[in-house]
């Protein structure tokens, strides 16, 4: 269906009427709800792609990736409680990086077991106050248990309490819609019953178009469960009679009906997108991805042969070091040179 400038040059060109304003909002939302399936569309295909390749060439990567980082906060352990000859201000260096490290892997981290052995070695290295009791808790894994239990809890009742909020402002934007929501649902009934009148197979003598009837009546049942008027349009357009669609041709339908209808399909259209934001945002959460960066369905193969490059890279240069730690003069001067990029790093920030 033409829409748009188009269209009015091609009204003025046949000497009628342009379309109203109704017509013209209607067949612009008929295409934007187009677009925004094939999006959604696109989104699901590309996520799909994207997980079954993530899961073959990317989870072992990030598996072998992260047992490194293990193999080396064993290692600075080792060397953090071996006796290493360190100065105060490297021992001090030497002990923050192992809480950043343990506190990397905690955040990644699904096994019980092992979130308690990092637990455990990172509680060892953690600065109390000078004024703090003896028989702190911070060693304790029940009572670091305790805090994080607590920590939890109050995040979880922050958003307990944001989520009320969102239900209360939906609940308020539904109630100042409901007059124009009920109109609507109004003008979707009426498109359905005329559909069920036109199409119900039981009326059919004909056997070959009792099973056409049959098929199109569940796709007609499936639209209006689903309040897809632009579903049902499209299936009234094809079955209506000759005047209906010749009005309908002709932008000749009664202004306040179009009106009914754009509505509904301005909250179909909205569904829409919400979806694709949604599926979006999820997937971005999935793989700690930027919750602001733009990101096409397009462009995730090309995520990810970067994610698996940086890892392989990532591996290689963790693997180099990790044979030069074995010497413990070279493991003296790593920790200097970690020691001074994090104070570069402090005073940049």
């Amino acid at each position: 269906m033409p829409h748009g400038p188009s269209r009015r040059l091609q009204a003025v060109d046949a000497g009628i009427a342009p379309p109203s304003p109704e017509q013209q909002a209607f067949d612009t939302l008929h295409h934007r709800i187009d677009t925004q399936r094939a999006l959604l569309a696109d989104w699901q295909a590309a996520i799909d792609a994207y997980e079954q390749r993530h899961a073959q060439d990317v989870l072992p990567l990030l598996r072998q990736y992260r047992r490194l980082h293990v193999d080396l906060l064993e290692r600075l352990d080792q060397a953090a409680s071996g006796g290493l000859r360190l100065g105060r201000t490297d021992a001090q260096a030497l002990h923050e990086l192992i809480v950043d490290i343990a506190d990397s892997l905690l955040l990644g981290e699904d096994d019980a077991a092992q979130r308690d052995a990092i637990d455990r070695l990172r509680a060892r290295y953690v600065d109390e106050p000078d004024d703090a009791e003896p028989p702190a808790a911070t060693d304790d894994p029940e009572a670091l248990l305790r805090r994080l239990e607590a920590e939890h809890d109050a995040a979880e009742a922050a958003r307990a309490a944001q989520r009320a909020a969102h239900r209360r402002e939906a609940a308020a934007r539904k109630k100042q819609r409901e007059p124009e929501a009920v109109e609507a649902n109004q003008s979707l009934r009426a498109v359905y019953r005329q559909l069920v009148s036109a199409l119900h197979p039981d009326r059919e003598p004909d056997p070959a178009e009792r099973q056409r009837k049959t098929v199109l009546m569940q796709h007609v049942n499936e639209a209006y469960a689903a309040q897809r008027l632009a579903d049902l349009l499209q299936l009234q357009q094809s079955i209506a009679d000759a005047d209906t669609r010749r009005a309908a041709q002709a932008g000749q339908l009664p202004a306040e009906r179009l009106a009914a209808y754009n509505r509904l399909l301005a909250d179909q259209l909205s569904a829409l997108q919400r979806e694709v934001r949604e599926l979006e945002a999820d997937f971005k959460a999935r793989h700690h991805l930027n919750p602001h960066g733009r990101l096409k369905p397009g462009t995730l193969g090309e995520h990810l042969r970067i994610e698996q490059a940086k890892l392989t890279n990532g591996i290689r240069e963790m693997q180099r070091e990790a044979r030069l730690l074995d010497d413990a003069d070279t493991l003296k001067q790593w920790v200097k040179a970690q020691r001074r990029m994090a104070r570069q790093a402090g005073d940049d920030d």
